[in-house]
């Protein structure tokens, strides 16, 4: 793929358009590819909108059907699992592979505990078992994130971004939080992080479930991978060498095949 991050993003908009739920008062937003085949929805993390995936978006929209979801400042995982059941009713889909990344690889395992009919396969992403196992971590000490204002929260992450080095993923996220995502958002999801407690175990063959995580994620410490291996030792596990935390980003190639692998 070629252009700028602001070229990508403006393709993947004349491509797709987005659409809208509103649902117990909270607006669920998404990009539907159309694609051929079974649906895969793909849920981002803490930073950014749908439109995170707009590598795979833009690489295997036309292949297969990809459904990228922009979820509301909800924290609770059970709430967003049933507003995303809402949002498949809304559209007549009836199961999808579900692909999580980061907080919502984490929550979508209560979307697979509460729906697990709707749940064709699993892929938890770069994820975590509960909040400790970012608690050594200062972005996501609890009880910073739970006094902070989420307008400052939002600031700080900006300028965070702002001053990292370079890249295109350092571009991304910066018009994530600069033009797309709100303060209200971004609080509650890192809300969702700190007081995440391990989801009860799934009804679902483990066969459906995949664990991703990559060598070079800056942000889920080994242990944190180990512990969430450990929780699902009869699932598929892969672990990429790089990716960091964005491997739908960063390890376009590898994360891509392992998708359509997840489909078939």
């Amino acid at each position: 793929m070629t252009g700028s991050v602001i070229d990508q993003l403006a393709e993947l908009e004349e491509r797709y358009s987005w659409r809208t739920l509103q649902t117990d008062g909270h607006e669920w937003r998404w990009l539907d590819t159309a694609g051929e085949g079974p649906a895969t929805i793909l849920l981002p993390g803490s930073v950014g909108d749908g439109a995170m995936f707009v590598s795979t978006l833009l690489s295997l929209g036309k292949q297969v059907r990809l459904i990228a979801i922009t979820y509301p400042a909800i924290s609770d995982p059970e709430r967003l699992a049933h507003g995303l059941a809402r949002v498949m009713d809304h559209i007549a889909l009836a199961s999808a592979t579900i692909v999580g990344s980061s907080f919502a690889a984490y929550w979508a395992q209560f979307f697979a505990l509460h729906y697990p009919a709707r749940v064709r396969a699993l892929v938890i992403g770069n994820g975590f078992t509960d909040g400790s196992d970012l608690a050594a971590n200062p972005l996501f000490d609890r009880a910073y994130v739970e006094g902070i204002a989420s307008s400052t929260l939002h600031q700080e992450w900006l300028e965070r971004v702002r001053n990292a080095p370079a890249s295109a993923l350092q571009q991304l996220q910066e018009i994530m939080l600069d033009k797309r995502q709100s303060p209200e958002n971004l609080h509650a999801r890192f809300l969702g992080v700190v007081a995440s407690v391990p989801c009860p175990a799934l009804p679902i063959p483990a066969s459906a479930i995949t664990i991703l995580d990559c060598d070079d994620d800056p942000l889920i410490p080994a242990a944190a991978r180990e512990r969430l291996r450990r929780a699902y030792p009869q699932a598929k596990h892969v672990s990429l060498k790089h990716g960091g935390h964005y491997p739908h980003f960063l390890n376009t190639k590898e994360y891509e095949a392992l998708l359509l692998s997840s489909m078939s």
